[in-house]
């Protein structure tokens, strides 16, 4: 009797306990019901009126303002080539030739300068010896004239000599090949040791610092570029862009297409690499655009959401248009100045309320 007295307690303790937490529960789901969901954290921009041109894209290379194929100016045998890949400062010693022979040929030319400029003081003095004693009828004119004729002769000989030791003086500072801009060596085609004759080339040099973009057009487009454009570039998982610099009024006789030159101002990207560039095929127009982020895309359509009264959320179905850059051309029920959302309008319901944090519209 005792054991089923204190069995009963310990239940009707157990049960009150359950009552209360369910009245707990109970008033919490109450609070919340009245208070209603908690706004949605979004991010939000401006939709603008911007003039906008419909693009195609073409392909394009990004190059270098510098790539030189270095060639050897004197013949011989190669000592030292720097190796690919090594960075070579202005004017560093991209290789060396042997110089035995050219020293060589420097000494003689050298040793023939001084030699004829002997001979030209000997003449001097002989010929102010002879006019000294032709004043006094001493000397024959034939002798004075002769000695006069040689001294002419010995000094084009010296200008000759001169000439040469010049020549062998350069062909000496040129048995080392200096790099005329900074860069890379992108490609070595000679190593130490081998013949190389004047104008074999030795390797390639590349300044990666300086870098541009070389592309085609269709002559269609030429209206349609303007110098200082800017232009959309693109390659897989990069972007950038470039500012049109020049286009070569000429058509390539093949392809018919005009050449294009444009100054990188954003990205990162490698001499030779390939890329993509946005190029205009109309005049630009105002187009009411909103940022791509804004767009929501679904099998249905295309919609956004903008910020509605009491900042809540109100969806607009689009129709998307000209896209340039982060930017895209969009019709529907919008107006320029409306607060458009670009972060977190996945997950978005008509109605729900917004927490605004940040973004273009703050």
């Amino acid at each position: 009797m005792v054991i089923g007295r204190i069995v009963l307690a310990i239940c009707c303790k157990q049960t009150t306990r359950r009552v209360l937490a369910l009245l707990t529960l109970c008033l919490a789901v109450e609070s919340w019901a009245q208070q209603g969901p908690r706004a949605a954290p979004v991010e939000v921009s401006q939709a603008q009126v911007r003039a906008m041109a419909p693009v195609s894209w073409a392909a394009a290379t990004v190059v270098s303002l510098d790539d030189a194929r270095i060639a050897a100016e004197v013949d011989g045998r190669l000592v030292s080539v720097v190796d690919e890949g090594d960075q070579v400062a202005l004017g560093g010693v991209l290789a060396r030739i042997d110089d035995v022979l050219i020293k060589a040929g420097l000494d003689a030319a050298r040793a023939e300068v001084a030699r004829e400029e002997a001979n030209l003081t000997f003449l001097k003095r002989e010929l102010e010896r002879l006019q000294r004693l032709a004043k006094q009828n001493n000397a024959a004119q034939t002798q004075l004239e002769q000695t006069l004729s040689q001294r002419d002769a010995t000094m084009n000989e010296l200008v000759a000599a001169k000439a040469r030791m010049l020549i062998a003086q350069e062909h000496l500072e040129r048995t080392e090949l200096r790099a005329p801009f900074a860069g890379v060596v992108a490609q070595r085609t000679k190593r130490a040791g081998e013949w190389v004759d004047s104008g074999d080339e030795v390797l390639q040099l590349v300044d990666s610092s300086r870098l541009e973009i070389e592309a085609s057009a269709t002559v269609s487009l030429k209206p349609f570029l303007v110098i200082g454009q800017r232009l959309q570039v693109s390659a897989r998982q990069q972007q950038g862009a470039a500012i049109l610099r020049a286009v070569v009024p000429v058509a390539d006789s093949q392809s018919r297409l005009l050449r294009l030159r444009l100054d990188i101002v954003e990205g990162e990207w490698l001499a030779g690499q390939s890329v993509r560039i946005a190029l205009p095929t109309a005049l630009p127009q105002e187009v009411l655009s909103v940022p791509r982020d804004a767009l929501v895309l679904r099998r249905g359509g295309s919609h956004l959401f903008k910020l509605g009264e009491e900042s809540t959320a109100e969806r607009v179905q689009v129709q998307t248009g000209i896209a340039s850059g982060e930017f895209i051309q969009v019709v529907g029920d919008l107006a320029a100045g409306d607060q458009v959302v670009v972060r977190g309008n996945e997950r978005l319901r008509p109605g729900q309320s917004l927490s605004v944090k940040g973004g273009a519209g703050q």
